[in-house]
């Protein structure tokens, strides 16, 4: 997940609490259980999109062309573009990064994300916890890719988009149903709200609007000061929960219709990118199931995430949801938007019951 489901904004490797949403008179919908989607889906049907097929005859749909905030669940179109990219040998999975370059498009925004995937790939971390303890050393660029499924990490998809460039990315959602997607710097939105005096006019255009961000972007990459005076910025506090809801309904978005054609896709191709979605989920598979390819994605306000089901009777489920409104700080830290997914997939009545929530 993105900026995350464990609290938006960690500075300097201390946690850093946000706002609590406003007080509510009632305990809200826990979003890590079903019953809990099933009561916020249906108080909140305009805030939500949907788009999924069992495989088998099953299908529900719900806003699916809406386009809404996608968080992280957008890095599948980086996976995409990657497969695509080792597919026609202009990336080799083995190449070795220099771990300093990869963290040169890291802000820590990501509730620990990075941190998690060092430790994974066996990297020590420095003394603050936040980055590399030996900027020099190096680790497989397939292994940085895993990461960027696996936790969430969130500098390896600019560092992708940056080397292959933006129209790689938009090619390689074109090609498996998702055409324009709105592919930007993560790196650059979170500085936005980081670093508020960076932000872009209100109402820019998203063309123009990411054509600034890759300039920041290129910024913090390229000069050590920026990156050092964002630390700073983060040790002295972050915005509130509210300003932080603000600006995640100005990030990158797209509709459900197109995640959950990318995600069908990725799946019916197989290879490398099928392999890296299906690892979060590979040691727990329902009988039956030969594999779960899901990413997903959190901000502030938003829920988000794409899922296939690959059956060993060779059917395919996929499916796409997209939660985006009344969603407090604490609803983030535990809710889970694959589960509602997968449950509607595999289980018929549970469908029946989500296609009642939205008022089918």
């Amino acid at each position: 997940m993105s900026l995350s489901r464990r609290s938006l904004l960690v500075a300097a490797g201390a946690a850093a609490p946000l706002l609590l949403a406003r007080p509510a008179l009632a305990a809200p919908p826990d979003l890590s259980t079903p019953e809990g989607w099933l009561s916020w889906i249906s108080a909140h049907r305009a805030g939500l999109s949907l788009r999924l097929d069992d495989g088998r005859g099953g299908r529900l749909s719900h806003r699916a062309d809406i386009a809404r905030p996608l968080a992280s669940a957008v890095k599948v179109l980086h996976l995409a573009a990657y497969a695509d990219a080792v597919a026609a040998g202009r990336l080799d999975p083995r190449e070795q990064v220099r771990v300093g370059d990869w963290e040169r498009y890291y802000v820590p925004t990501d509730g620990g994300a990075h941190p998690a995937a060092l430790r994974h790939l066996g990297v020590p971390l420095a003394e603050a916890g936040l980055h590399a303890a030996d900027p020099e050393q190096r680790v497989a660029l397939d292994d940085v890719v895993a990461v960027m499924i696996l936790f969430s990490d969130s500098a390896a998809p600019d560092l992708l988009r940056d080397r292959l460039g933006a129209e790689a990315v938009i090619a390689a959602g074109a090609a498996r149903g998702w055409p324009e997607a709105d592919v930007r710097s993560l790196c650059a939105e979170y500085l936005f709200v980081v670093l508020p005096e960076t932000a872009p006019p209100a109402g820019l255009p998203v063309p123009a609007r990411r054509e600034w961000g890759f300039a920041l972007e290129r910024r913090h990459r390229d000069e050590p000061a920026l990156r050092q005076e964002v630390l700073r910025r983060l040790q002295a506090g972050v915005p509130g929960y509210p300003a932080q809801l603000a600006w995640a309904s100005t990030t990158a978005a797209g509709s459900a219709d197109r995640l959950a054609a990318a995600h069908r896709a990725l799946s019916a191709e197989g290879g490398i990118a099928r392999t890296h979605l299906e690892r979060p989920l590979a040691g727990s598979l329902p009988p039956g199931v030969s594999g779960i390819g899901i990413k997903g994605g959190s901000l502030p306000g938003v829920l988000t995430s794409g899922i296939s089901v690959r059956r060993a009777d060779g059917t395919l489920g996929w499916g796409a949801l997209l939660a985006h409104g009344d969603i407090s700080a604490e609803q983030l830290s535990t809710g889970d938007p694959g589960l509602p997914l997968l449950l509607a997939i595999e289980d018929p009545g549970w469908r029946d019951r989500l296609a009642t929530a939205l008022g089918g």
